[in-house]
């Protein structure tokens, strides 16, 4: 399967362990460029997404941080680990939360989309309007995730699932240092993201909430040890 998705997502593979290619393209036509690293061949398929609201930039940098670690390696034995700065481009270029359209694509994937909501949170004319969530979407459905991770901001805690995979989340905040509030997520937002991931597919996922603001260097490098340190612990 790894062989197919790459012939029909990857544009360039500049060395052994990369793969640079577009997931597909915002509103306004920037385009949502996807790292792939590490173990070319591993059964373990790990996504990382900087920053699905524009307006909420920190997740980047451990995208960063963690392609700089990969780069020219083979990375992590039996890991593949695909990267997305940012999911709405258009969002943040314009430091905005929502997309271009005005929709903020954490409340546009099909699993418990409500067509009511509105202001800060609309989900969009119907299920998987924007261009931003098909793309993804496609993207999880070729590659077929074992693990996503995907980062917020300002609430300054992990968001640990309340099902089965609570022991990767707790897991999680115990190796970056940002705690889960002692509470777990029962993932009631309609449309999000980790939502559909787990309810399609049954990936383990969850949502990073940095605090607000630009967050310490050394807060980054831990966020990013802890995607690589849970990723070796499930696979």
């Amino acid at each position: 399967m790894l062989g197919v998705c790459a012939l029909l997502l990857f544009t360039a593979v500049t060395e052994a362990s990369l793969e640079k290619g577009v997931a597909g393209r915002s509103v306004e036509g920037r385009p949502i460029v996807v790292w792939h690293q590490g173990d070319p061949d591993a059964d373990f398929r790990v996504l990382v997404v900087g920053s699905v609201h524009g307006d909420e930039r920190q997740g980047i940098r451990v995208v960063s941080n963690l392609r700089q670690r990969l780069a020219g390696k083979n990375g992590p034995r039996d890991i593949g680990l695909w990267t997305i700065k940012s999911a709405n481009p258009d969002g943040t270029a314009a430091g905005t939360r929502k997309n271009a359209r005005g929709v903020d694509l954490n409340r546009n994937f099909p699993y418990r989309w409500d067509g009511s909501l509105n202001g800060g949170y609309n989900s969009g004319p119907r299920p998987a309007s924007e261009p931003e969530t098909r793309s993804i979407m496609k993207l999880a459905n070729r590659t077929g995730f074992n693990l996503a991770i995907w980062f917020h901001q300002p609430w300054g805690r992990t968001l640990v699932p309340c099902n089965k995979d609570r022991r990767w989340g707790y897991l999680y905040a115990r190796l970056s240092g940002l705690g889960s509030g002692g509470s777990c997520d029962r993932g009631r937002y309609p449309g999000s993201a980790v939502s559909w991931q787990r309810h399609e597919y049954g990936t383990t996922t969850f949502v990073v909430e940095f605090g607000p603001g630009i967050q310490p260097r050394a807060s980054i490098n831990r966020h990013a040890s802890a995607v690589l340190r849970l990723a070796r612990r499930m696979s």
